[in-house]
């Protein structure tokens, strides 16, 4: 059963849905980093808000390409599949950061010699990494789908028909 469970989950990870997925996010990333630098660097705007605008237009641009490239559910308003990956994109914002910064403590105390940008840098990938798959599945199965609720609903049903 591990098995075949691994298989299907390397055959999503190989699919064209999942290549799509991380090609629009590296361009919304492109477009934080771009964004928030352009802002700050010549358009004299607060550092912090410069990265916050340019992190709302790449939530923005990476909701845009899967919506009309890559996930194809119409099932609810496209509002409300927004609102969705806002909030799946903000939860996936929390947890790279809480993973890094736990990584950091262990990976400090495994290399204590390491340069800490090394060490920061390794971990703050890594994260990303892991948070990649969540944000996949999420916005697969949450935010391009019937939505969090339903998914919620569909739950408690289940554990009411086994329990």
């Amino acid at each position: 059963m591990l098995r075949h469970l691994a298989g299907r989950l390397l055959d999503l990870l190989r699919s064209p849905e999942f290549l799509r997925f991380l090609l629009f996010g590296g361009i919304a990333t492109l477009v934080s980093f771009f964004g928030g630098f352009l802002l700050y660097a010549f358009c004299s705007v607060p550092y912090a808000l410069a990265i916050f605008i340019g992190s709302a237009a790449a939530i923005v641009v990476n909701f845009g390409l899967n919506y009309v490239f890559n996930f194809h559910y119409h099932g609810r308003p496209m509002i409300a599949q927004f609102v969705t990956f806002a909030s799946v994109a903000i939860v996936g914002t929390i947890l790279t950061t809480a993973l890094a910064k736990g990584l950091l403590h262990a990976g400090l105390w495994l290399f204590p010699a390491c340069n800490l940008l090394d060490v920061e840098v390794v971990c703050h990938v890594f994260a990303i990494g892991v948070v990649t798959f969540y944000s996949f599945f999420a916005h697969k199965y949450a935010s391009f789908n019937a939505g969090i609720l339903a998914l919620l609903q569909r739950l408690v049903r289940h554990c009411r028909l086994r329990g």
